[in-house]
């Protein structure tokens, strides 16, 4: 049976986003990330990662380096004893077109078929216009969160037309506003 999903970007949402992470020691996450994540895990939904890493395309970030960003993530979690399901990155640049970078769907129909997940069902949680964009491409409930661009973003959604399901301040407000709408307050 399929079951919703919370999809989450990285970088300007569960870390702050100064360019291109491209070694551990440069990955910090924000002071509200695990418990946001925390309250998140009580949906019982899967929590899976989705994030577009261009650097790895540019050659600033190798993929043993973005493996080990998320080995420190998973660390960072398994300290309150959250685990991600799934973690999907697109490597290519703006440029190459490829299927999988947001807001295109290619990764989050792999995730839907790698874990039976119905995507209409899902939440997606992004500072970005392409966060934003991925969600309704896939016909997921979209939340902002106002750090990393989520201003910058708010600032044109009307200009562009876009619309968005919620926005929050932090990471927590959007947690909170998910526990409500699955009613696992």
């Amino acid at each position: 049976m399929k079951t919703a999903a919370i999809f989450l970007d990285r970088d300007g949402t569960l870390n702050p986003d100064p360019g291109y992470i491209s070694s551990p020691d440069d990955f910090k996450l924000f002071g509200d990330t695990l418990p946001a994540l925390e309250l998140l895990a009580q949906t019982g939904l899967p929590l899976v990662l989705i994030t577009n890493q261009s650097g790895v395309g540019r050659g600033i970030i190798e993929e043993t380096a973005l493996a080990k960003i998320h080995e420190k993530l998973d660390r960072a979690l398994s300290q309150i004893g959250v685990v991600l399901t799934g973690k999907y990155y697109c490597p290519h640049l703006p440029e190459d077109d490829c299927h999988c970078r947001k807001p295109k769907s290619g990764l989050f129909k792999q995730a839907e078929a790698d874990y039976d997940i119905d995507l209409s069902a899902s939440y997606l949680i992004g500072d970005s216009l392409c966060d934003v964009n991925a969600a309704e491409a896939i016909g997921a409930y979209s939340i902002l969160v106002r750090t990393g661009n989520g201003r910058k973003t708010e600032a044109k959604l009307d200009r562009d037309g876009v619309s968005v399901d919620f926005v929050g301040d932090t990471l927590v407000d959007c947690a909170n506003h998910l526990l409500a709408l699955e009613g696992a307050e």
